[in-house]
């Protein structure tokens, strides 16, 4: 009786890491489901679009919000669409500022803080032909 205790508990533990083993994403690797992403807003901009694209990539998926999303703290829950755990993250502000925050592990990082001077801060994206006025963001 003793062993098919023990016999059971080593399936048991099998199955689990053979689970557990499943579930890791080594990086580089793809998930064959959407994984939700918090994105705060702690800029004192309102967001009033959100894109996301493998990293690297042009072929952005915009991701639909209820209504812009006010700075100060505020945040929202959105769904990655399946693919490559990392992602280029395009978010434009109203009045059309656009920020592209590169290369995010969404399989690593449950979350995005858009945030003024942060050390992850996005880089300004201009549209093609548009002048450079100075002292502009």
């Amino acid at each position: 009786m003793h062993a098919s205790r023990v016999t059971a508990f080593l399936l048991t533990v099998s199955a689990l890491l053979v689970s557990l083993a499943a579930c890791a994403t080594p990086v580089g690797t793809t998930r064959e489901s959407m994984h939700p992403l918090r994105i705060v807003n702690a800029t004192f901009d309102g967001v009033t679009s959100l894109a996301i694209a493998p990293s690297g990539s042009t072929d952005f998926h915009v991701i639909a919000l209820e209504r812009p999303l006010p700075g100060g703290l505020a945040s929202v829950m959105v769904n990655v669409p399946a693919g490559d755990c990392h992602r280029d993250v395009r978010v434009t502000f109203h009045g059309e500022r656009t920020l592209l925050y590169p290369n995010l592990d969404v399989c690593r990082n449950d979350g995005l803080r858009l945030a003024a001077g942060s050390a992850r801060g996005g880089r300004s994206m201009r549209p093609q032909g548009s002048l450079d006025a100075a002292g502009s963001p």
